[in-house]
């Protein structure tokens, strides 16, 4: 079985290693890196193009966090959690979801509802409370043996890069990547770390000090992620086919 050691927050090198991501730290990195904020603090960004970090402010940076938390966990994982198909809505899904025509909230959650900190944080434990849940009663042969097949793009294999195993190119579809379930769910954990890691950067560049030593583990060993360069990182172009 897969089990949860708070202090290993990285995907084992050695297969043997059972152990999944500490999902619950990420609540108290975000609650200790946002304390104290004012909303002028919070809603800091720059929509630059060659400033691509900083297009998302600290409280969005939060938003998203928990959007990522809810919708990935929905949908890779909502037939383990819900097998009868009776999914909870803690948010309207039709208004959530990436690149689908009419969707009200591009990768945040809906502002006109979920704005101040503490609704937003309240939203990621939800999220990260279906995350306990697969990597807690699901074996880890299943989370292993579990395998899908995405489009590549520049992003997914610089980021997959980090990752001893679980993921790489498809070997039966050109321009495609195959992932297992155990590495999907690192993954999610590294996404989020990183976003946790932006809102550092965030506080920074505004002459704000950092509340607390980050793990550099993840997409956050990746310069354009940990904040070594500025430079926007590789885009989601698709990898071509052929």
């Amino acid at each position: 079985m897969a089990h949860v050691d708070q202090n290993i927050v990285e995907m084992p090198d050695d297969e043997s290693v059972a152990v999944m991501p500490p999902y619950r730290r990420l609540i108290d990195w975000i609650q200790t890196e946002v304390a104290g904020l004012t909303d002028e603090q919070l809603d800091f960004d720059d929509l630059s193009p060659e400033n691509e970090w900083m297009w998302w402010s600290i409280r969005r940076q939060v938003s998203h966090i928990g959007w990522d938390a809810l919708v990935f966990t929905s949908r890779r994982c909502g037939r383990l959690l819900w097998p009868d198909g009776d999914v909870p809505a803690p948010i309207v899904w039709e208004d959530h979801q990436m690149s689908k025509a009419g969707a009200r909230w591009d990768r945040v959650l809906d502002e006109d509802l979920f704005w101040d900190i503490p609704d937003l944080i309240a939203k990621v434990d939800v999220g990260i409370s279906w995350l306990e849940r697969v990597v807690t009663e699901q074996p880890i042969e299943m989370l292993r043996a579990d395998l899908t097949s995405v489009r590549g793009t520049a992003f997914w294999e610089y980021a997959i890069t980090t990752l001893p195993r679980g993921a790489g190119p498809d070997p039966a579809q050109a321009g495609h990547l195959r992932y297992s379930l155990e590495a999907s769910l690192w993954m999610v954990f590294y996404e989020m770390l990183t976003h946790v890691r932006t809102i550092q950067r965030l506080k920074l560049h505004q002459g704000l000090h950092v509340a607390q030593e980050l793990p550099r583990v993840g997409y956050l060993r990746l310069p354009h992620y940990w904040g070594d360069t500025n430079e926007n990182g590789p885009g989601m172009e698709r990898t071509p086919i052929g």
